[in-house]
C-alpha cells in the first residue's frame, strides 16, 4: 500500500527539511581546513554554491506557491507545475550536485589508490551516465505537461537510471577505498598506532548516510509516493554533508598533525644552560679520569 502524502505537505516540509540540512551542511564546512591549491577546494565550493543555489529556489517557490501565485489560493496547482523554470533549474542543481559528488569520491579513490587510473574507469563510466541522465531528466521536466503522471512519464526512466549510476559509484569507490584503508591499516599496526581507523569509520558513516538516502529516494519513486520530493529536494544537501564527513576529518587531521609537531618542537620545560669547566693536565702521570667539573650549575634561564 503506497504512502499517501499530500503535494502541499511535503513541499513544506521540504523546505523545513532542506533548510537543517543546509544548515548542518555549512557548519560542518566551517570547522575543516581547506587547501586553496588542491582541486578539490575548487569541487567542494561547486558544491556548496549548487546546493545554495537549491535551497534559495526551494524557498522562493514556497513563497511562490503561498503568496505570489493566484494570491497564494492554489499552492496544489503551483507545485503539481513540474515544468516551471524554478522546478526545472532546481532539478538540474540537483544533478549537478551529484556529479560533483560523485567526482569528488572518484577522486578519493583515484588518491587512495596511489594514482592508480585502472581502479576508476568503472566509477567514471557510471559518472558520466549519472550526468547525462541528469541532463535528461532536466529536459523532460521542462517537456512536463500539467496533469502528467511523473511516475509514468519518460522522465521516469531517467530517473531510475540516474539513481541505479549513483549507487553503482558510491559502492564501487566505497568498497575498494574501504579495503585498501583497511589492509594499510593492518600493515601499519606493528609500527605504532595510526589514525586509519577512525577514518575508516567516518568513510563507512558517509557512505552509509548517502546510500540511505538514495535509496529512500528510490523506493519512495518507484512505490509512487509523493515522499520522494522530499528525497529528492534533500538529496544535493545530504550529498554535501557526506562530503564533509570526510574532509572535516581530513582537516582534523591536518590540525593534529601541527599540534604533535608543536609539541615536539617545543619542550614541556623551560630551557636551562649547563655550565662547565674542567682543568686538563698535561702530565703523562694523569689519566683522562683526571677530569673533573667543577662549579657545574643550572640556569632556570637562557
Amino acid at each position: 500500500m503506497v504512502l499517501e502524502v499530500p503535494l502541499v505537505a511535503v513541499n513544506l516540509g521540504t523546505v523545513s527539511v532542506e533548510s537543517f540540512l543546509y544548515v548542518a551542511r555549512y557548519s560542518k564546512a566551517g570547522r575543516g581546513t581547506s587547501r586553496m591549491s588542491s582541486p578539490v577546494f575548487f569541487w567542494t565550493y561547486l558544491s556548496f554554491s549548487l546546493i545554495t543555489g537549491h535551497w534559495i529556489l526551494t524557498v522562493d517557490r514556497s513563497f511562490l506557491a503561498f503568496v505570489y501565485f493566484k494570491n497564494g489560493t492554489l499552492p496544489i496547482a503551483f507545485y503539481g507545475d513540474l515544468s516551471h523554470i524554478t522546478e526545472v533549474v532546481k532539478t538540474g542543481f540537483v544533478s549537478a550536485a551529484l556529479v560533483v559528488g560523485d567526482t569528488l569520491i572518484i577522486h578519493r579513490l583515484w588518491v587512495v589508490w596511489g594514482r592508480n587510473i585502472y581502479v576508476c574507469i568503472f566509477p567514471m563510466c557510471t559518472m558520466l551516465g549519472l550526468a547525462i541522465c541528469g541532463g535528461g531528466i532536466t529536459y523532460q521536466l521542462s517537456q512536463y505537461t500539467v496533469g502528467e503522471d511523473i511516475f509514468v512519464t519518460a522522465a521516469g526512466r531517467w530517473i531510475t537510471s540516474d539513481t541505479v549510476f549513483t549507487l553503482c559509484t558510491n559502492v564501487y569507490c566505497t568498497a575498494l577505498i574501504t579495503w585498501r584503508i583497511w589492509r594499510n591499516s593492518r600493515l601499519v599496526a606493528p609500527y605504532g598506532s595510526t589514525n586509519l581507523n577512525s577514518l575508516l569509520g567516518i568513510l563507512i558513516e558517509s557512505a552509509a548516510l548517502y546510500t540511505t538516502w538514495t535509496l529512500f529516494f528510490l523506493i519512495s519513486y518507484q512505490s509512487k509516493s509523493n515522499l520522494q520530493f522530499i528525497a529528492l529536494d534533500c538529496w544535493a544537501a545530504v550529498t554535501g554533508i557526506s562530503c564533509m564527513l570526510i574532509h572535516v576529518r581530513v582537516g582534523l587531521g591536518w590540525s593534529q598533525a601541527s599540534i604533535h609537531t608543536g609539541a615536539a618542537s617545543t619542550p614541556n620545560a623551560p630551557p636551562f644552560a649547563v655550565n662547565i669547566s674542567r682543568a686538563v693536565h698535561s702530565s703523562p702521570d694523569h689519566q683522562m679520569d683526571d677530569f673533573r667539573g667543577r662549579g657545574g650549575k643550572f640556569s632556570d634561564h637562557v
